[in-house]
């Protein structure tokens, strides 16, 4: 085969191994405003973590001092004693550290002590030196820093100290450390006051200059770091067969435990954690991936016999409810115990709350299991994968958008995918799946991988995963407003959509634009073999979306050629879906999924968007015991596919309706305080995701739902005429069948809301539209509608667009109560 026919010669993708990316020895980096040296301790992290230190003076009046400080794979920062930032965690984030690692500048002018002070540094393998967990190849080296001072005196004088050869260093009380299987500490290997400036350093050694991988460049870390949040104590405690003590937090999360205990020198306490129990009441390790991984989730801890001590790891995390306590000298207290939840610090942005108490829990089990998966990236899960898989990140963004402030997040991850795509691979062979060979020669640089950051890139992207390349600007753009990010990106966004539209013109293909790779629509209930959506439909969506994406793009950038074509390849691509897709006769391209995405994108033919709507209604009547049967692709799109087009009342049933085959039974009968990677809305969904443990309690992918809350049920949403919330949409669809609903969101401009209600026959609007921004009001047709008390003069709001039963104005912004008789 020539290299244009070098492609993809099977359907499905590599889900669960990948194989490494060349091994990359770079030198040390020119730092344009760096003098500071990258050090070590020389020792490999099989040993404990090293200690570093630096004594250095103070004598004249400091005007500010600020440390620039990178620790990999994880670096904590003391200051005479004190941990500098002591929530913060799992610092700094992970990237691709051949490319860039980041940097944090902490201002510690306040902080400073006349004459002798001491700076003082613990490393973490995190990432960088993580090879416990898909073999030694995931390894970049043993851990590194690097960190200047700059002091700024109050005469003008300045003065540098930088990491170097004259550091110290001596083994720390870590003695075992990995982000997947957890972190041993020693409490008696601690040195008192081994961070102030008068402790002996007897016994230390000098630190050596780092090799290895060597970041080609540092960079600020500008998004909000990984944070120490909420103190989660047990429910209850018990005492199993074997003598260890099982302890419950009730829910589900992502976090560390906290340990208070007073025990004799030398107990090593072991806490092992998990996401479910066995029915022996005893934990079951299998949904964190012991199959995959090779460990179990354990962090141990070996008193000093010092009084009460209070201990949690710093360089690690995991998914948990149950922990397992082993090796206490006496019976363990409830109190003994806590897990501390933690996350990226994201700002929270948006509100919503409904009648419906179910709804209600949807959304809270969504914005729980998000956060459980933002560390630094958006991660798949928190146990057993820890990956930032692009297919995943696309489908949460949207929902993850409306809940927090994220804009510095996917910036940092769209980097993360842009740096892993750089490369150029030869002649990279994956593992079988499914009974499919896959295949990828000589991978063009630019094209991105599975996964981003890191070395486990699982293969080049699937049609349906790579779109992210495309989707993940666009939304940026849509939910915060700065077309920078489209300038940015819009070359690896065009090379994504020709690389694309080259796999859907094979000569092999029947009809040309279909697209016939992908992983299809993920994790429906009952697992992937009940897929009911083409592969190909799925991934020609997804074609069509970025070539609509690009027409747009190209038009805000004033590429006015690139908007021809992309406006002419939606046309084409359209045509071949509808041609091969779309059954005339039933109005319906043939699964929930396939005429949600239909609908959401477009592709319906006009004047039969109800009734493919209805069609919806029909398969799930018909096929699926009146409920949803969705993945990850469609889960995001059933709600508006049906209240959107005449079909609020079964919109309203998948969201509230009771026993099986409902959302209730995820926590009514399966227990779920997180969303599961294949939600149990059944026995047999419950089944599914249980069997032989290989899926996750923990995955944010199906949270996707969430957005509908927003923009449908409370109704706002960003509209793409003024992005940002510069232009805001008030478009509730659901306001005939609950009793009320509001959600705010947190916009550049103020506080945006919606609050609706409907009392004695009358439905009461209250809309905030904040100043400079402005929103297109959803008002309907055929009503004595009043605003603020006035009758509602038409002439007074510009029309925006004439839909059947609505008309869309334009209101400026103020607040404003709108009534009419429902």
């Amino acid at each position: 085969m020539n290299k244009q026919k070098k492609r993809i010669i099977q359907v499905a993708w590599l889900l669960m191994f990948g194989l490494p990316g060349p091994i990359v020895l770079l030198g040390q980096p020119a730092l344009k405003s760096w003098q500071a040296q990258w050090i070590t301790s020389g020792l490999g992290n099989d040993r404990p973590m090293p200690l570093f230190r630096k004594v250095f003076r103070a004598d004249k009046k400091i005007k500010s001092a600020v440390v620039y400080f990178c620790g990999l794979g994880y670096g904590d920062l003391y200051l005479n004693g004190v941990l500098v930032d002591p929530s913060r965690m799992l610092d700094p984030a992970q990237t691709n550290y051949e490319q860039y690692a980041l940097y944090t500048a902490f201002d510690i002018t306040t902080r400073l002590k006349k004459g002798a002070n001491c700076l003082g540094v613990l490393l973490g393998n995190g990432f960088y030196g993580q090879d416990k967990v898909w073999g030694g190849w995931a390894k970049y080296g043993n851990p590194i820093f690097i960190l200047q001072l700059e002091l700024t005196y109050a005469d003008g004088t300045r003065e540098t100290l930088i990491s170097d050869r004259s550091w110290q260093w001596h083994e720390s009380p870590v003695i075992q450390n990995n982000v997947y299987a957890g972190e041993a500490y020693d409490a008696r290997k601690e040195i008192k006051g081994w961070s102030l400036p008068g402790t002996s350093i007897a016994g230390w050694n000098s630190a050596v200059t780092a090799t290895g991988v060597i970041p080609k460049e540092l960079r600020l870390q500008k998004m909000n770091p990984v944070r120490m949040q909420q103190e989660l104590r047990p429910v209850k405690m018990w005492k199993t067969a074997n003598g260890n003590y099982i302890f419950d937090f009730e829910i589900n999360s992502t976090g560390i435990p906290q340990i208070t205990v007073k025990q004799p020198r030398g107990t090593r306490l072991t806490m092992r954690m998990g996401e479910l129990l066995n029915k022996d009441s005893t934990v079951n390790f299998a949904t964190t991936g012991v199959f995959a991984t090779g460990v179990v989730q354990t962090d141990e801890y070996i008193c000093a016999g010092a009084g009460t001590e209070i201990w949690h790891p710093r360089f690690t995390y995991h998914g948990y409810r149950y922990l397992e306590l082993s090796g206490a000298a006496t019976v363990p207290h409830l109190n003994w115990l806590k897990m501390v939840t933690i996350h990226s610090d994201l700002k929270r942005r948006g509100l919503f709350v409904c009648a419906d108490q179910q709804i209600n829990r949807l959304h809270e089990l969504a914005v729980r299991t998000a956060l459980s998966n933002i560390q630094g990236l958006p991660v798949d899960c928190p146990q057993r994968e820890k990956c930032g898989w692009l297919g995943d990140a696309h489908t949460v963004a949207p929902f993850e958008n409306l809940n927090f402030e994220m804009k510095d997040f996917w910036e940092k991850y769209l980097e993360d995918i842009h740096s892993s795509s750089a490369g150029f691979e030869e002649n990279t062979l994956f593992h079988k799946y499914s009974n499919a060979l896959f295949y990828w020669a000589d991978k063009p640089a630019g094209l991105p991988y599975m996964v981003a950051p890191g070395r486990r890139t699982c293969g080049v992207a699937s049609p349906d995963w790579g779109t992210a390349v495309v989707q993940l600007p666009w939304q940026t753009y849509l939910y915060y407003g700065d077309a920078e990010i489209l300038r940015k990106y819009y070359p690896a966004m065009k090379q994504w959509v020709a690389h694309i539209e080259t796999l859907s013109m094979q000569d092999s293909l029947k009809i040309k634009h279909i697209v016939p790779f992908g992983l299809g629509d993920w994790c429906p209930p009952g697992g992937n073999k009940t897929i009911d959506t083409p592969i190909p439909l799925s991934a020609t969506a997804f074609h069509y979306l970025d070539a609509g994406i690009l027409q747009k793009t190209a038009a805000i950038l004033g590429h006015k050629e690139d908007q021809q074509y992309y406006s002419a390849l939606k046309t084409k691509i359209a045509h071949a879906f509808v041609t091969a897709f779309y059954d005339h006769i039933n109005k319906t391209f043939g699964s929930q999924t396939a005429d949600a995405l239909a609908l959401d994108f477009g592709l319906v033919p006009p004047g039969d968007e109800k009734a493919v709507s209805a069609a919806i209604v029909r398969n799930m009547k018909e096929k699926y015991h009146n409920f949803l049967h969705t993945g990850i692709f469609g889960m995001g799109r059933i709600g508006k596919a049906l209240s959107r087009f005449g079909n609020a009342a079964a919109a309203y049933n998948v969201f509230t309706k009771k026993g099986a085959y409902s959302f209730e039974y995820m926590w009514a009968s399966a227990g779920a305080t997180s969303l599961w990677e294949i939600l149990p809305i059944s026995a047999a969904s419950k089944d599914s995701c249980l069997r032989e443990g290989t899926y996750s309690l923990n995955h944010p992918m199906l949270g996707a739902y969430d957005a509908w809350f927003y923009e449908d049920v409370a109704g706002i949403c960003p509209d793409e005429s003024g992005p940002g919330f510069k232009v805001i949409r008030y478009e509730p669809t659901m306001m005939g069948l609950l009793a009320w609903a509001k959600a705010s969101i947190e916009t550049p401009y103020g506080k945006a809301e919606s609050n609706w209600k409907n009392e004695n026959g009358k439905l009461i609007w209250k809309i905030t539209i904040p100043p400079n921004a402005s929103g297109c009001v959803a008002l309907p047709k055929g009503k004595a509608i009043r605003i603020n008390g006035k009758s509602f003069g038409q002439a007074t709001f510009p029309v925006i667009e004439n839909k059947a039963e609505t008309i869309l104005y334009r209101f400026p912004s103020g607040r404003y109560e709108v009534q009419y008789a429902h």
